[in-house]
């Protein structure tokens, strides 16, 4: 009867971690996608950049 009650206790703890561990898992998942979009962002403003500088140089070789 002892056994069947520590068994008891050892699964509901081990539950519980599996539910904690999953739960952070899915806060990390979440920060990824997060993180991803704003790098994707970040990647297209550079991009953006990069293409009105060329212009500028453009410009500028021509106007000199």
């Amino acid at each position: 009867m002892v056994q069947l009650e520590t068994a008891r206790q050892e699964r509901v703890k081990t539950l519980k971690e599996f539910m904690r561990l999953k739960n952070e898992l899915a806060l990390a998942q979440r920060r990824c996608d997060e993180l991803r979009s704003e790098n994707n962002g970040l990647k297209h403003a550079l991009l953006v950049s990069e293409t009105e500088l060329q212009a500028l140089h453009s410009y500028a070789a021509e106007v000199a």
